[in-house]
């Protein structure tokens, strides 16, 4: 099984109270994506701040928003063409997102990574997406990455 990843390619800066979709994998018609891992970390300084919310959704891809794209990276497994794209630090949210999962990290040194269990990957058929999505509290930069396979 061949896996691809796309990441921030370095800071993506959070606004304020604002949510932000940083990564976004969108399957190729007719394509199976699945999510085998992310990881998501901040930069913040403060040990006193709220934790951001981070969020894995589901994209219709009814609405593309506004960002810039990013060519997924084939990371393991015989080589192969990969068909998904990828896109990065939307300033114009995609749509329709759906949470899927959900999870609070602190952003000083907060990292988040999760490994999803074989067989019990978040997968979407079609053309939808799944979409990495951060809300902090206050200002603070991210970086992330999303592993997945396709047509699995």
């Amino acid at each position: 099984m061949a896996t691809y990843a796309i990441d921030t390619n370095g800071d993506i800066a959070l606004s304020a109270a604002t949510a932000k979709t940083i990564l976004n994998v969108i399957a190729a018609s007719g394509g199976l994506v699945k999510i085998t891992e992310l990881s998501v970390s901040f930069d913040g300084t403060s040990s006193t701040a709220e934790p951001v919310t981070v969020e894995l959704c589901a994209s219709t891809q009814a609405g593309a928003g506004t960002s810039t794209s990013h060519t997924p990276l084939q990371v393991s497994g015989a080589t192969r063409t990969v068909s998904a794209t990828g896109a990065r630090n939307y300033s114009a949210e995609p749509t329709v997102l759906t949470v899927r999962k959900r999870w609070l990290v602190h952003p000083q040194g907060g990292l988040l990574v999760v490994q999803f269990p074989l067989s019990r990957e978040p997968q979407l058929a079609a053309t939808g997406g799944w979409a990495l999505r951060c809300t902090a509290p206050a200002t603070v930069n991210v970086q992330a990455y999303l592993e997945f396979a396709e047509n699995e």
